[in-house]
């Protein structure tokens, strides 16, 4: 099972919160990885609530699978969303997505999807990190934007799209549809220690990548993360990144 960094789970918990099925019902989770969400929401509900996951990959499918225990509640799908919901419509009273959408091309088909498995009035809540606005103190401004632009731009290979400000234009991409009606909802995650298993660690870690893509030097890299424990060491580190949630109901 996943091990999430403390200050990511806050902002998971906040998600949550905005869910409004208290009894029984469907919940279905697009994109749901190990199943992680859909367990902890799952504590709050009723033994005849039903949990659906949906993701792409077969071996994350059965890791999911195996963390529920034979909880009877849960159903694991391996499914690629682009190309349709394997699921009845107006079945789902509830659909939640969390850093997904940005991977989809056509994300007004996957819309079209959600709209079509929510029963009449049922509940979307969608939410995603906004790369573009991972926030770092460095000792080069130019150095910093230039790393953080970077990633946020880089299409990973199991991505169909990439969008490092997805998390800014969920409220656009969803209204344009005018199929749900809905509000926008914004949670910082913040973080003072540089340390293993914090979000902001582990992000600024994951940038080496970009050396191993030819995308930026190795001395760009060793300048940049030789500044960020300079100031760790110093107790002067500072990391944060938005979250947008996108909370509305079928029209």
């Amino acid at each position: 099972m996943s091990t999430v960094p403390p200050n990511d789970v806050a902002i998971r918990q906040f998600f949550y919160s905005l869910i409004g099925l208290k009894n029984n019902g469907t919940i279905v989770d697009v994109g749901c990885g190990d199943g992680y969400d859909l367990r902890e929401i799952a504590k709050a509900l009723p033994s005849d609530a039903r949990l659906v996951g949906l993701t792409l990959d077969g071996n994350t499918i059965e890791a999911a699978k195996a963390s529920t225990d034979g909880d009877e509640r849960f159903r694991f799908v391996a499914a690629d969303a682009a190309n349709g919901l394997p699921l009845e419509s107006n079945s789902a009273d509830v659909i939640i997505s969390k850093n997904f959408i940005e991977c989809i091309t056509d994300k007004d088909a996957l819309l079209r999807e959600f709209h079509r498995v929510l029963k009449p009035g049922g509940q979307i809540i969608c939410a995603h990190y906004d790369w573009d606005s991972q926030i770092m103190d460095g000792d080069d401004k130019e150095l910093v934007r230039k790393i953080v632009h970077a990633f946020g731009d880089l299409k990973q290979g199991w991505m169909n799209d990439c969008d490092a400000w997805i998390g800014r234009r969920l409220w656009r991409t969803f209204e344009r549809t005018r199929l749900f009606e809905g509000s926008i909802h914004a949670k910082v995650l913040t973080e003072t220690e540089f340390v293993p298993g914090t979000y902001g660690y582990e992000s600024i870690n994951s940038y080496e990548t970009l050396v191993r893509r030819g995308i930026i030097e190795q001395n760009d890299y060793n300048r940049f993360i030789s500044s960020i424990k300079k100031l760790a060491a110093e107790g002067e580190y500072l990391y944060s990144i938005t979250m947008y949630v996108y909370c509305g109901r079928k029209r």
